[in-house]
């Protein structure tokens, strides 16, 4: 099987002496060195526009002795011109952050819009057998391609609203006959995101579909829950707050407990993966060490040492319980968690080392792969993820079989 191995290294000095992690040539794209290439649509914008301004000028020029003329022309020309700039920007800015790397993943992000209801899971789909979505629509998966959907995880907790999540069944899910159960990823979004962000802007159900085929990893389901607790607070980092939404218990109790209940999950935390990206990442490090009873292995991507939400930096012991160097010092050391941490070489290293030299130093299996390339984006974070998965769930014994 051809593959694409990360050696872990960023700029010249090495980051671990861990083996090389082997993907599928298959998602070799997204390292990065096609990047430019992806910025087409932005050139191809700006050149419309560029040809409509330079034609303004000329007919302006042309026809400056007639006020009114030169004024519908400018309305004309002008008018898509500006749209054609407006456009070129924002498909320049979409590229570099990687979040809507296709059509089919604009419609995902508009289908978790929080404007838009979402319907209840019933409780006796995807048992076995042909599933049921939300929505009543019947849906297959196939030998070698998983499908994800959207749905309502409901909430027990405090302050928590229900709130909706990404699901991805994987290839064969639905098999005649087949009662097989599967391990379980947890997929953080970042701040401000949603739900759909690991299925828009990180196509996790296409890598996925892709590590499965090539046997990099067992066949897994994923559930991607909402973790905004409320439109008024996207931008708050997913943790327990002071006297708020206790975000860390919804993930780790409900969200985890529903998918046991409602999918053909291994119940078991060594078959049981929390990941995410930036604040993300924080909080699947941090739901990692507060619940190794929970979590076998923890996927970080662009991890901090520092959280930044308000209600949690003005309470000393949330700010304790929220830290991750402080949370690693307060753990027993040793055990049999994996710990990956991952991110770009274009932001600095020095805190994500951190994180791996305190958790090392507690006897925490652990390694720091920084890709060559990237940036704080999601971009980097797809192109990372699936070396996190294959890293951690080989450590965990999982079997690809």
């Amino acid at each position: 099987m051809t593959s694409v191995a990360c050696t872990a290294q960023w700029k010249d000095q090495p980051v671990d002496v861990d083996a090389p992690i082997h993907l599928p040539a298959a998602l070799s794209g997204d390292l990065g060195s096609d990047l430019l290439a992806s910025y087409w649509p932005s050139v191809a914008a700006l050149s419309v526009a560029a040809a409509l301004v330079t034609g303004l000028v000329v007919l302006v020029r042309r026809r400056r002795r007639a006020a009114r003329s030169s004024k519908r022309i400018v309305l004309a020309v002008g008018a898509p011109a500006v749209v054609a700039i407006v456009c070129a920007v924002a498909l320049g800015v979409n590229t570099w952050v990687g979040y809507f790397p296709s059509v089919a993943a604009v419609q995902r992000w508009l289908d978790a819009s929080p404007r838009k209801p979402v319907a209840a899971f019933p409780t006796t789909a995807v048992q076995g057998g042909t599933s049921v979505v939300p929505d009543g629509e019947r849906r297959v998966t196939t030998d070698d391609r998983g499908y994800a959907f959207l749905t309502t995880v409901p909430s027990h907790g405090r302050s928590m609203p229900d709130a909706g999540a990404w699901v991805y069944l994987p290839p064969g899910y639905d098999a005649g006959g087949n009662t097989a159960r599967y391990p379980l990823l947890v997929a953080l979004h970042g701040a401000p995101g949603s739900a759909a962000d690991w299925f828009a802007g990180g196509r996790l159900d296409q890598v996925l579909d892709v590590l499965i085929a090539a046997g990099s990893i067992p066949p897994v389901v994923v559930v991607s829950p909402d973790l905004n607790a409320g439109p008024d607070r996207v931008d708050r980092e997913p943790l327990n707050l002071p006297g708020g939404p206790q975000i860390e218990d919804y993930v780790a109790k409900d969200v985890v407990g529903w998918a046991d209940t409602h999918l053909r999950t291994k119940a078991d935390p060594n078959h049981r993966i929390i990941s995410g990206m930036s604040s993300g990442g924080l909080g699947a490090l941090l739901y990692g060490l507060h619940h190794p009873d929970v979590f076998g292995g923890v996927v970080s991507i662009m991890p901090y040492t520092n959280p930044y939400t308000p209600e949690v930096t003005a309470d000393p012991a949330a700010r304790q319980r929220n830290t991750p160097l402080e949370a690693i010092a307060l753990r027993a050391t040793g055990g049999d968690q994996q710990f990956f941490l991952g991110q770009g070489d274009g932001e600095k290293t020095a805190e994500a080392t951190q994180i791996r030299d305190a958790l090392r130093a507690h006897d925490h299996p652990t390694t720091l792969r920084v890709l060559p390339g990237l940036a704080h984006n999601w971009t980097a974070a797809r192109t990372i993820m699936p070396y996190g998965l294959v890293w951690v769930s080989q450590r965990l014994g999982w079997s690809a079989g």
